[in-house]
């Protein structure tokens, strides 16, 4: 379930508070920002188990970059991107975010907290019909960077922004820069490149992570106009690499004939090789192995109808 709060004061800190909430183990919190030019945010979460826990450090994001953070306490386990519960649930949430030097709460447009304990509802589709978003291929194997091949999440994303910006020139390696994780030293926090997409694609745009209930969930966002990345994880078929340890690619269209996902793959070693085809039962094989995360794409209600065409 996805809970959203919209900022529209300059208060000298922000809480977002929910209670009583379908016990849940595990959360998520994404933003939509402006990124500070100056000063930086600070993220800080507490959960609700019978008690309310500690105050946690989530993330620190902010001119100078961003920082995820690892904790254990009583019974939350706290890692990168994660709060997960252990042996318990939680049934309520609060985040409380601070800012630091110049950074202003004028730049933060919204908050958005991902808790598994009740599925969103989504229609089903009784036959998926065939689409294709045209987002251009991007490989991150040909980025002039000594670690390229870490860089699938910040490609795939960057990939995803070109296409609804219609701005071809955004740099992957400067979106990688500003999504670079220096508590952990790894380009893929889930949170960090959809902070930076946000950042990006302006207030026009609402974006988070969660985990998607099924394709069907999916493939609604590509009714929208929107590409999804998702992280998969081998054996998948036709893959440029095993991906043992996870892969992002972004979801760009369904063939109803061949019954094949679309995707946008950054593995390849090629732009123009880089625009595959995965058979669907085994795309959702790869997908379910990380438990359906995606990064979420939406335009504001008010400026859905600029999507690109």
């Amino acid at each position: 379930m996805i809970y959203r709060k919209n900022f529209k004061n300059t208060k000298a800190h922000q809480k977002f508070l929910k209670k009583h909430l379908p016990p849940f183990s595990e959360l998520i919190i994404s933003w939509n920002a402006n990124r500070p030019t100056q000063g930086q945010y600070l993220f800080y979460v507490r959960v609700f188990i019978n008690h309310w826990s500690s105050w946690l450090l989530y993330a620190v994001w902010g001119s100078n970059g961003q920082m995820s953070f690892s904790e254990n306490i009583e019974n939350i386990k706290l890692h990168q991107d994660t709060l997960e519960i252990i042996e318990k649930q939680a049934t309520g949430f609060q985040i409380k975010i601070i800012t630091e030097g110049n950074a202003s709460f004028s730049q933060l447009r919204s908050l958005h907290v991902y808790a598994n304990g009740q599925k969103q509802p989504t229609p089903k589709i009784d036959e998926f019909s065939s689409l294709l978003l045209p987002v251009s291929g991007l490989s991150q194997m040909i980025l002039q960077h000594p670690r390229n091949q870490d860089l699938c999440s910040p490609t795939a994303t960057t990939a995803v922004v070109r296409y609804l910006t219609k701005n071809p020139f955004i740099d992957p390696l400067e979106f990688a820069q500003k999504s670079y994780d220096q508590g952990f030293d790894i380009f893929g926090n889930w949170v960090f490149n959809i902070a930076q997409a946000a950042a990006e694609l302006g207030k026009g745009w609402n974006c988070w992570v969660e985990r998607l209930e099924d394709f069907d969930s999916l493939y609604q966002r590509l009714l929208l106009g929107t590409p999804v990345v998702v992280s998969v994880r081998g054996p998948l078929q036709g893959s440029a690499l095993p991906y043992a340890k996870g892969h992002l690619i972004a979801v760009i269209g369904y063939d109803a004939t061949t019954k094949q996902v679309l995707c946008m793959d950054p593995a390849f070693p090629e732009d123009s090789k880089t625009l595959v085809r995965y058979e669907l039962s085994n795309f959702m094989e790869s997908w379910e192995r990380r438990n359906n995360i995606a990064y979420i794409f939406e335009r504001t209600p008010n400026v859905r109808k600029g999507l690109p065409d």
